[in-house]
This record gives C-alpha cells, structure tokens and sequence, in this order.
C-alpha cells in the first residue's frame, strides 16, 4: 500500500506541511482544508473518525472561523472500505507529530484549538487496520480496490487543499 500510494500521500503532506503552525492564520488554514475534507466525507465516517470531524469543527470554531463546506461533486461510495481507512487511520500518525510541534510551537493555540489533532492521537484503530490488511489482504476488497480507494482520499485532501484560499499570506 505505502509504494502504490507514496506520491499521493507525498503530495498531501507537502501542502498541509506548507503551513505555519506556529501561526493562528497557518493554523487556521490548516484546519480549513483539513475540514473540507472530513466535511465532505462525513456521511461515511464511523464513530472514531466522526469525534474527529468533530473535534475540527470545535477547534474552528474556538479560532473564530466558520466550517467550510464539503467540495461538490464527488461522488461518494455508498460506505467506506479499507482503502478510504487506510488514509483515515493513518493519519493519526501524523497528527501526533502535528500536535507536538504545535505545542511546541504555540502552547496557547495547542491549548485553546488543538481538539482535532488530540483526538487524532488514537492509533488502536489503525493497529487493527494494519493487523487486518496484512492477515487478510484483499480478502474483502481486491488489493487494486483498496489502492484505488486509499487514492481516492488522498485525491480528496488535496483537492480540499486547494478549494481553501492558499495565497501565502494564509500560509504562514
């Protein structure tokens, strides 16, 4: 999975990491795109991906910006698959490292909006997926579905990226 989908998720970590999270406005860009993303897959998020949806929307909230809407236009499977979790999961992982270099960075801000990334600190539900793609395999999905669906997501970052004003004064 990471070698087919490495230049998709290099992508997506080249635009997010482009912000200042040292900064409210880099920050708040951040969780801007990041919104648009989970607002436009929320009708296929479970419950631990939903307190997460969630947690963004509280912090957007807390730095005074409103939710941005989903992108238009995407065409939703039904339900999500291994493939749409495996980017989902996975990217606990990264918000870990996000949180500390934000409380790193900016205390005050990690305290006041740093809902969203302290709820993305649970990794059990990516130690399953892990566990279940390796032991299982394509068993429920072909592989090439579930390469397919995990691009799909990375796709949808992006593009989320880029629905948001990136003119870099909203960067840093």
């Amino acid at each position: 999975m990471r070698r087919e989908t490495g230049a998709a998720h290099g992508r997506v970590d080249g635009l997010f990491g482009a912000c200042d999270l040292a900064t409210e406005q880099g920050y708040g860009t951040f969780l801007r795109a990041q919104a648009v993303a989970w607002e436009t897959l929320r009708p296929l998020l479970d419950d631990g991906s939903l307190a997460r949806a969630d947690a963004l929307r509280r912090d957007l909230d807390a730095l005074g910006l409103a939710v941005p809407p989903p992108l238009r236009n995407v065409d939703l499977p039904e339900m999500a698959t291994a493939g749409h979790d495996y980017v989902l999961e996975g990217s606990r992982l990264g918000s870990a490292v996000l949180l500390r270099q934000l409380r790193a960075a900016s205390p005050a801000l990690a305290e006041r909006a740093g809902a969203y990334l302290l709820e993305s600190g649970d990794t059990a539900g990516w130690k399953l997926l892990s566990t279940r793609l390796q032991n299982e395999g394509g068993v429920h999905d072909s592989n090439d579905k579930i390469v397919e669906d995990a691009l799909f997501v990375f796709d949808l970052f992006e593009r989320s990226w880029h629905a948001v004003d990136m003119s870099p004064a909203n960067i840093s």
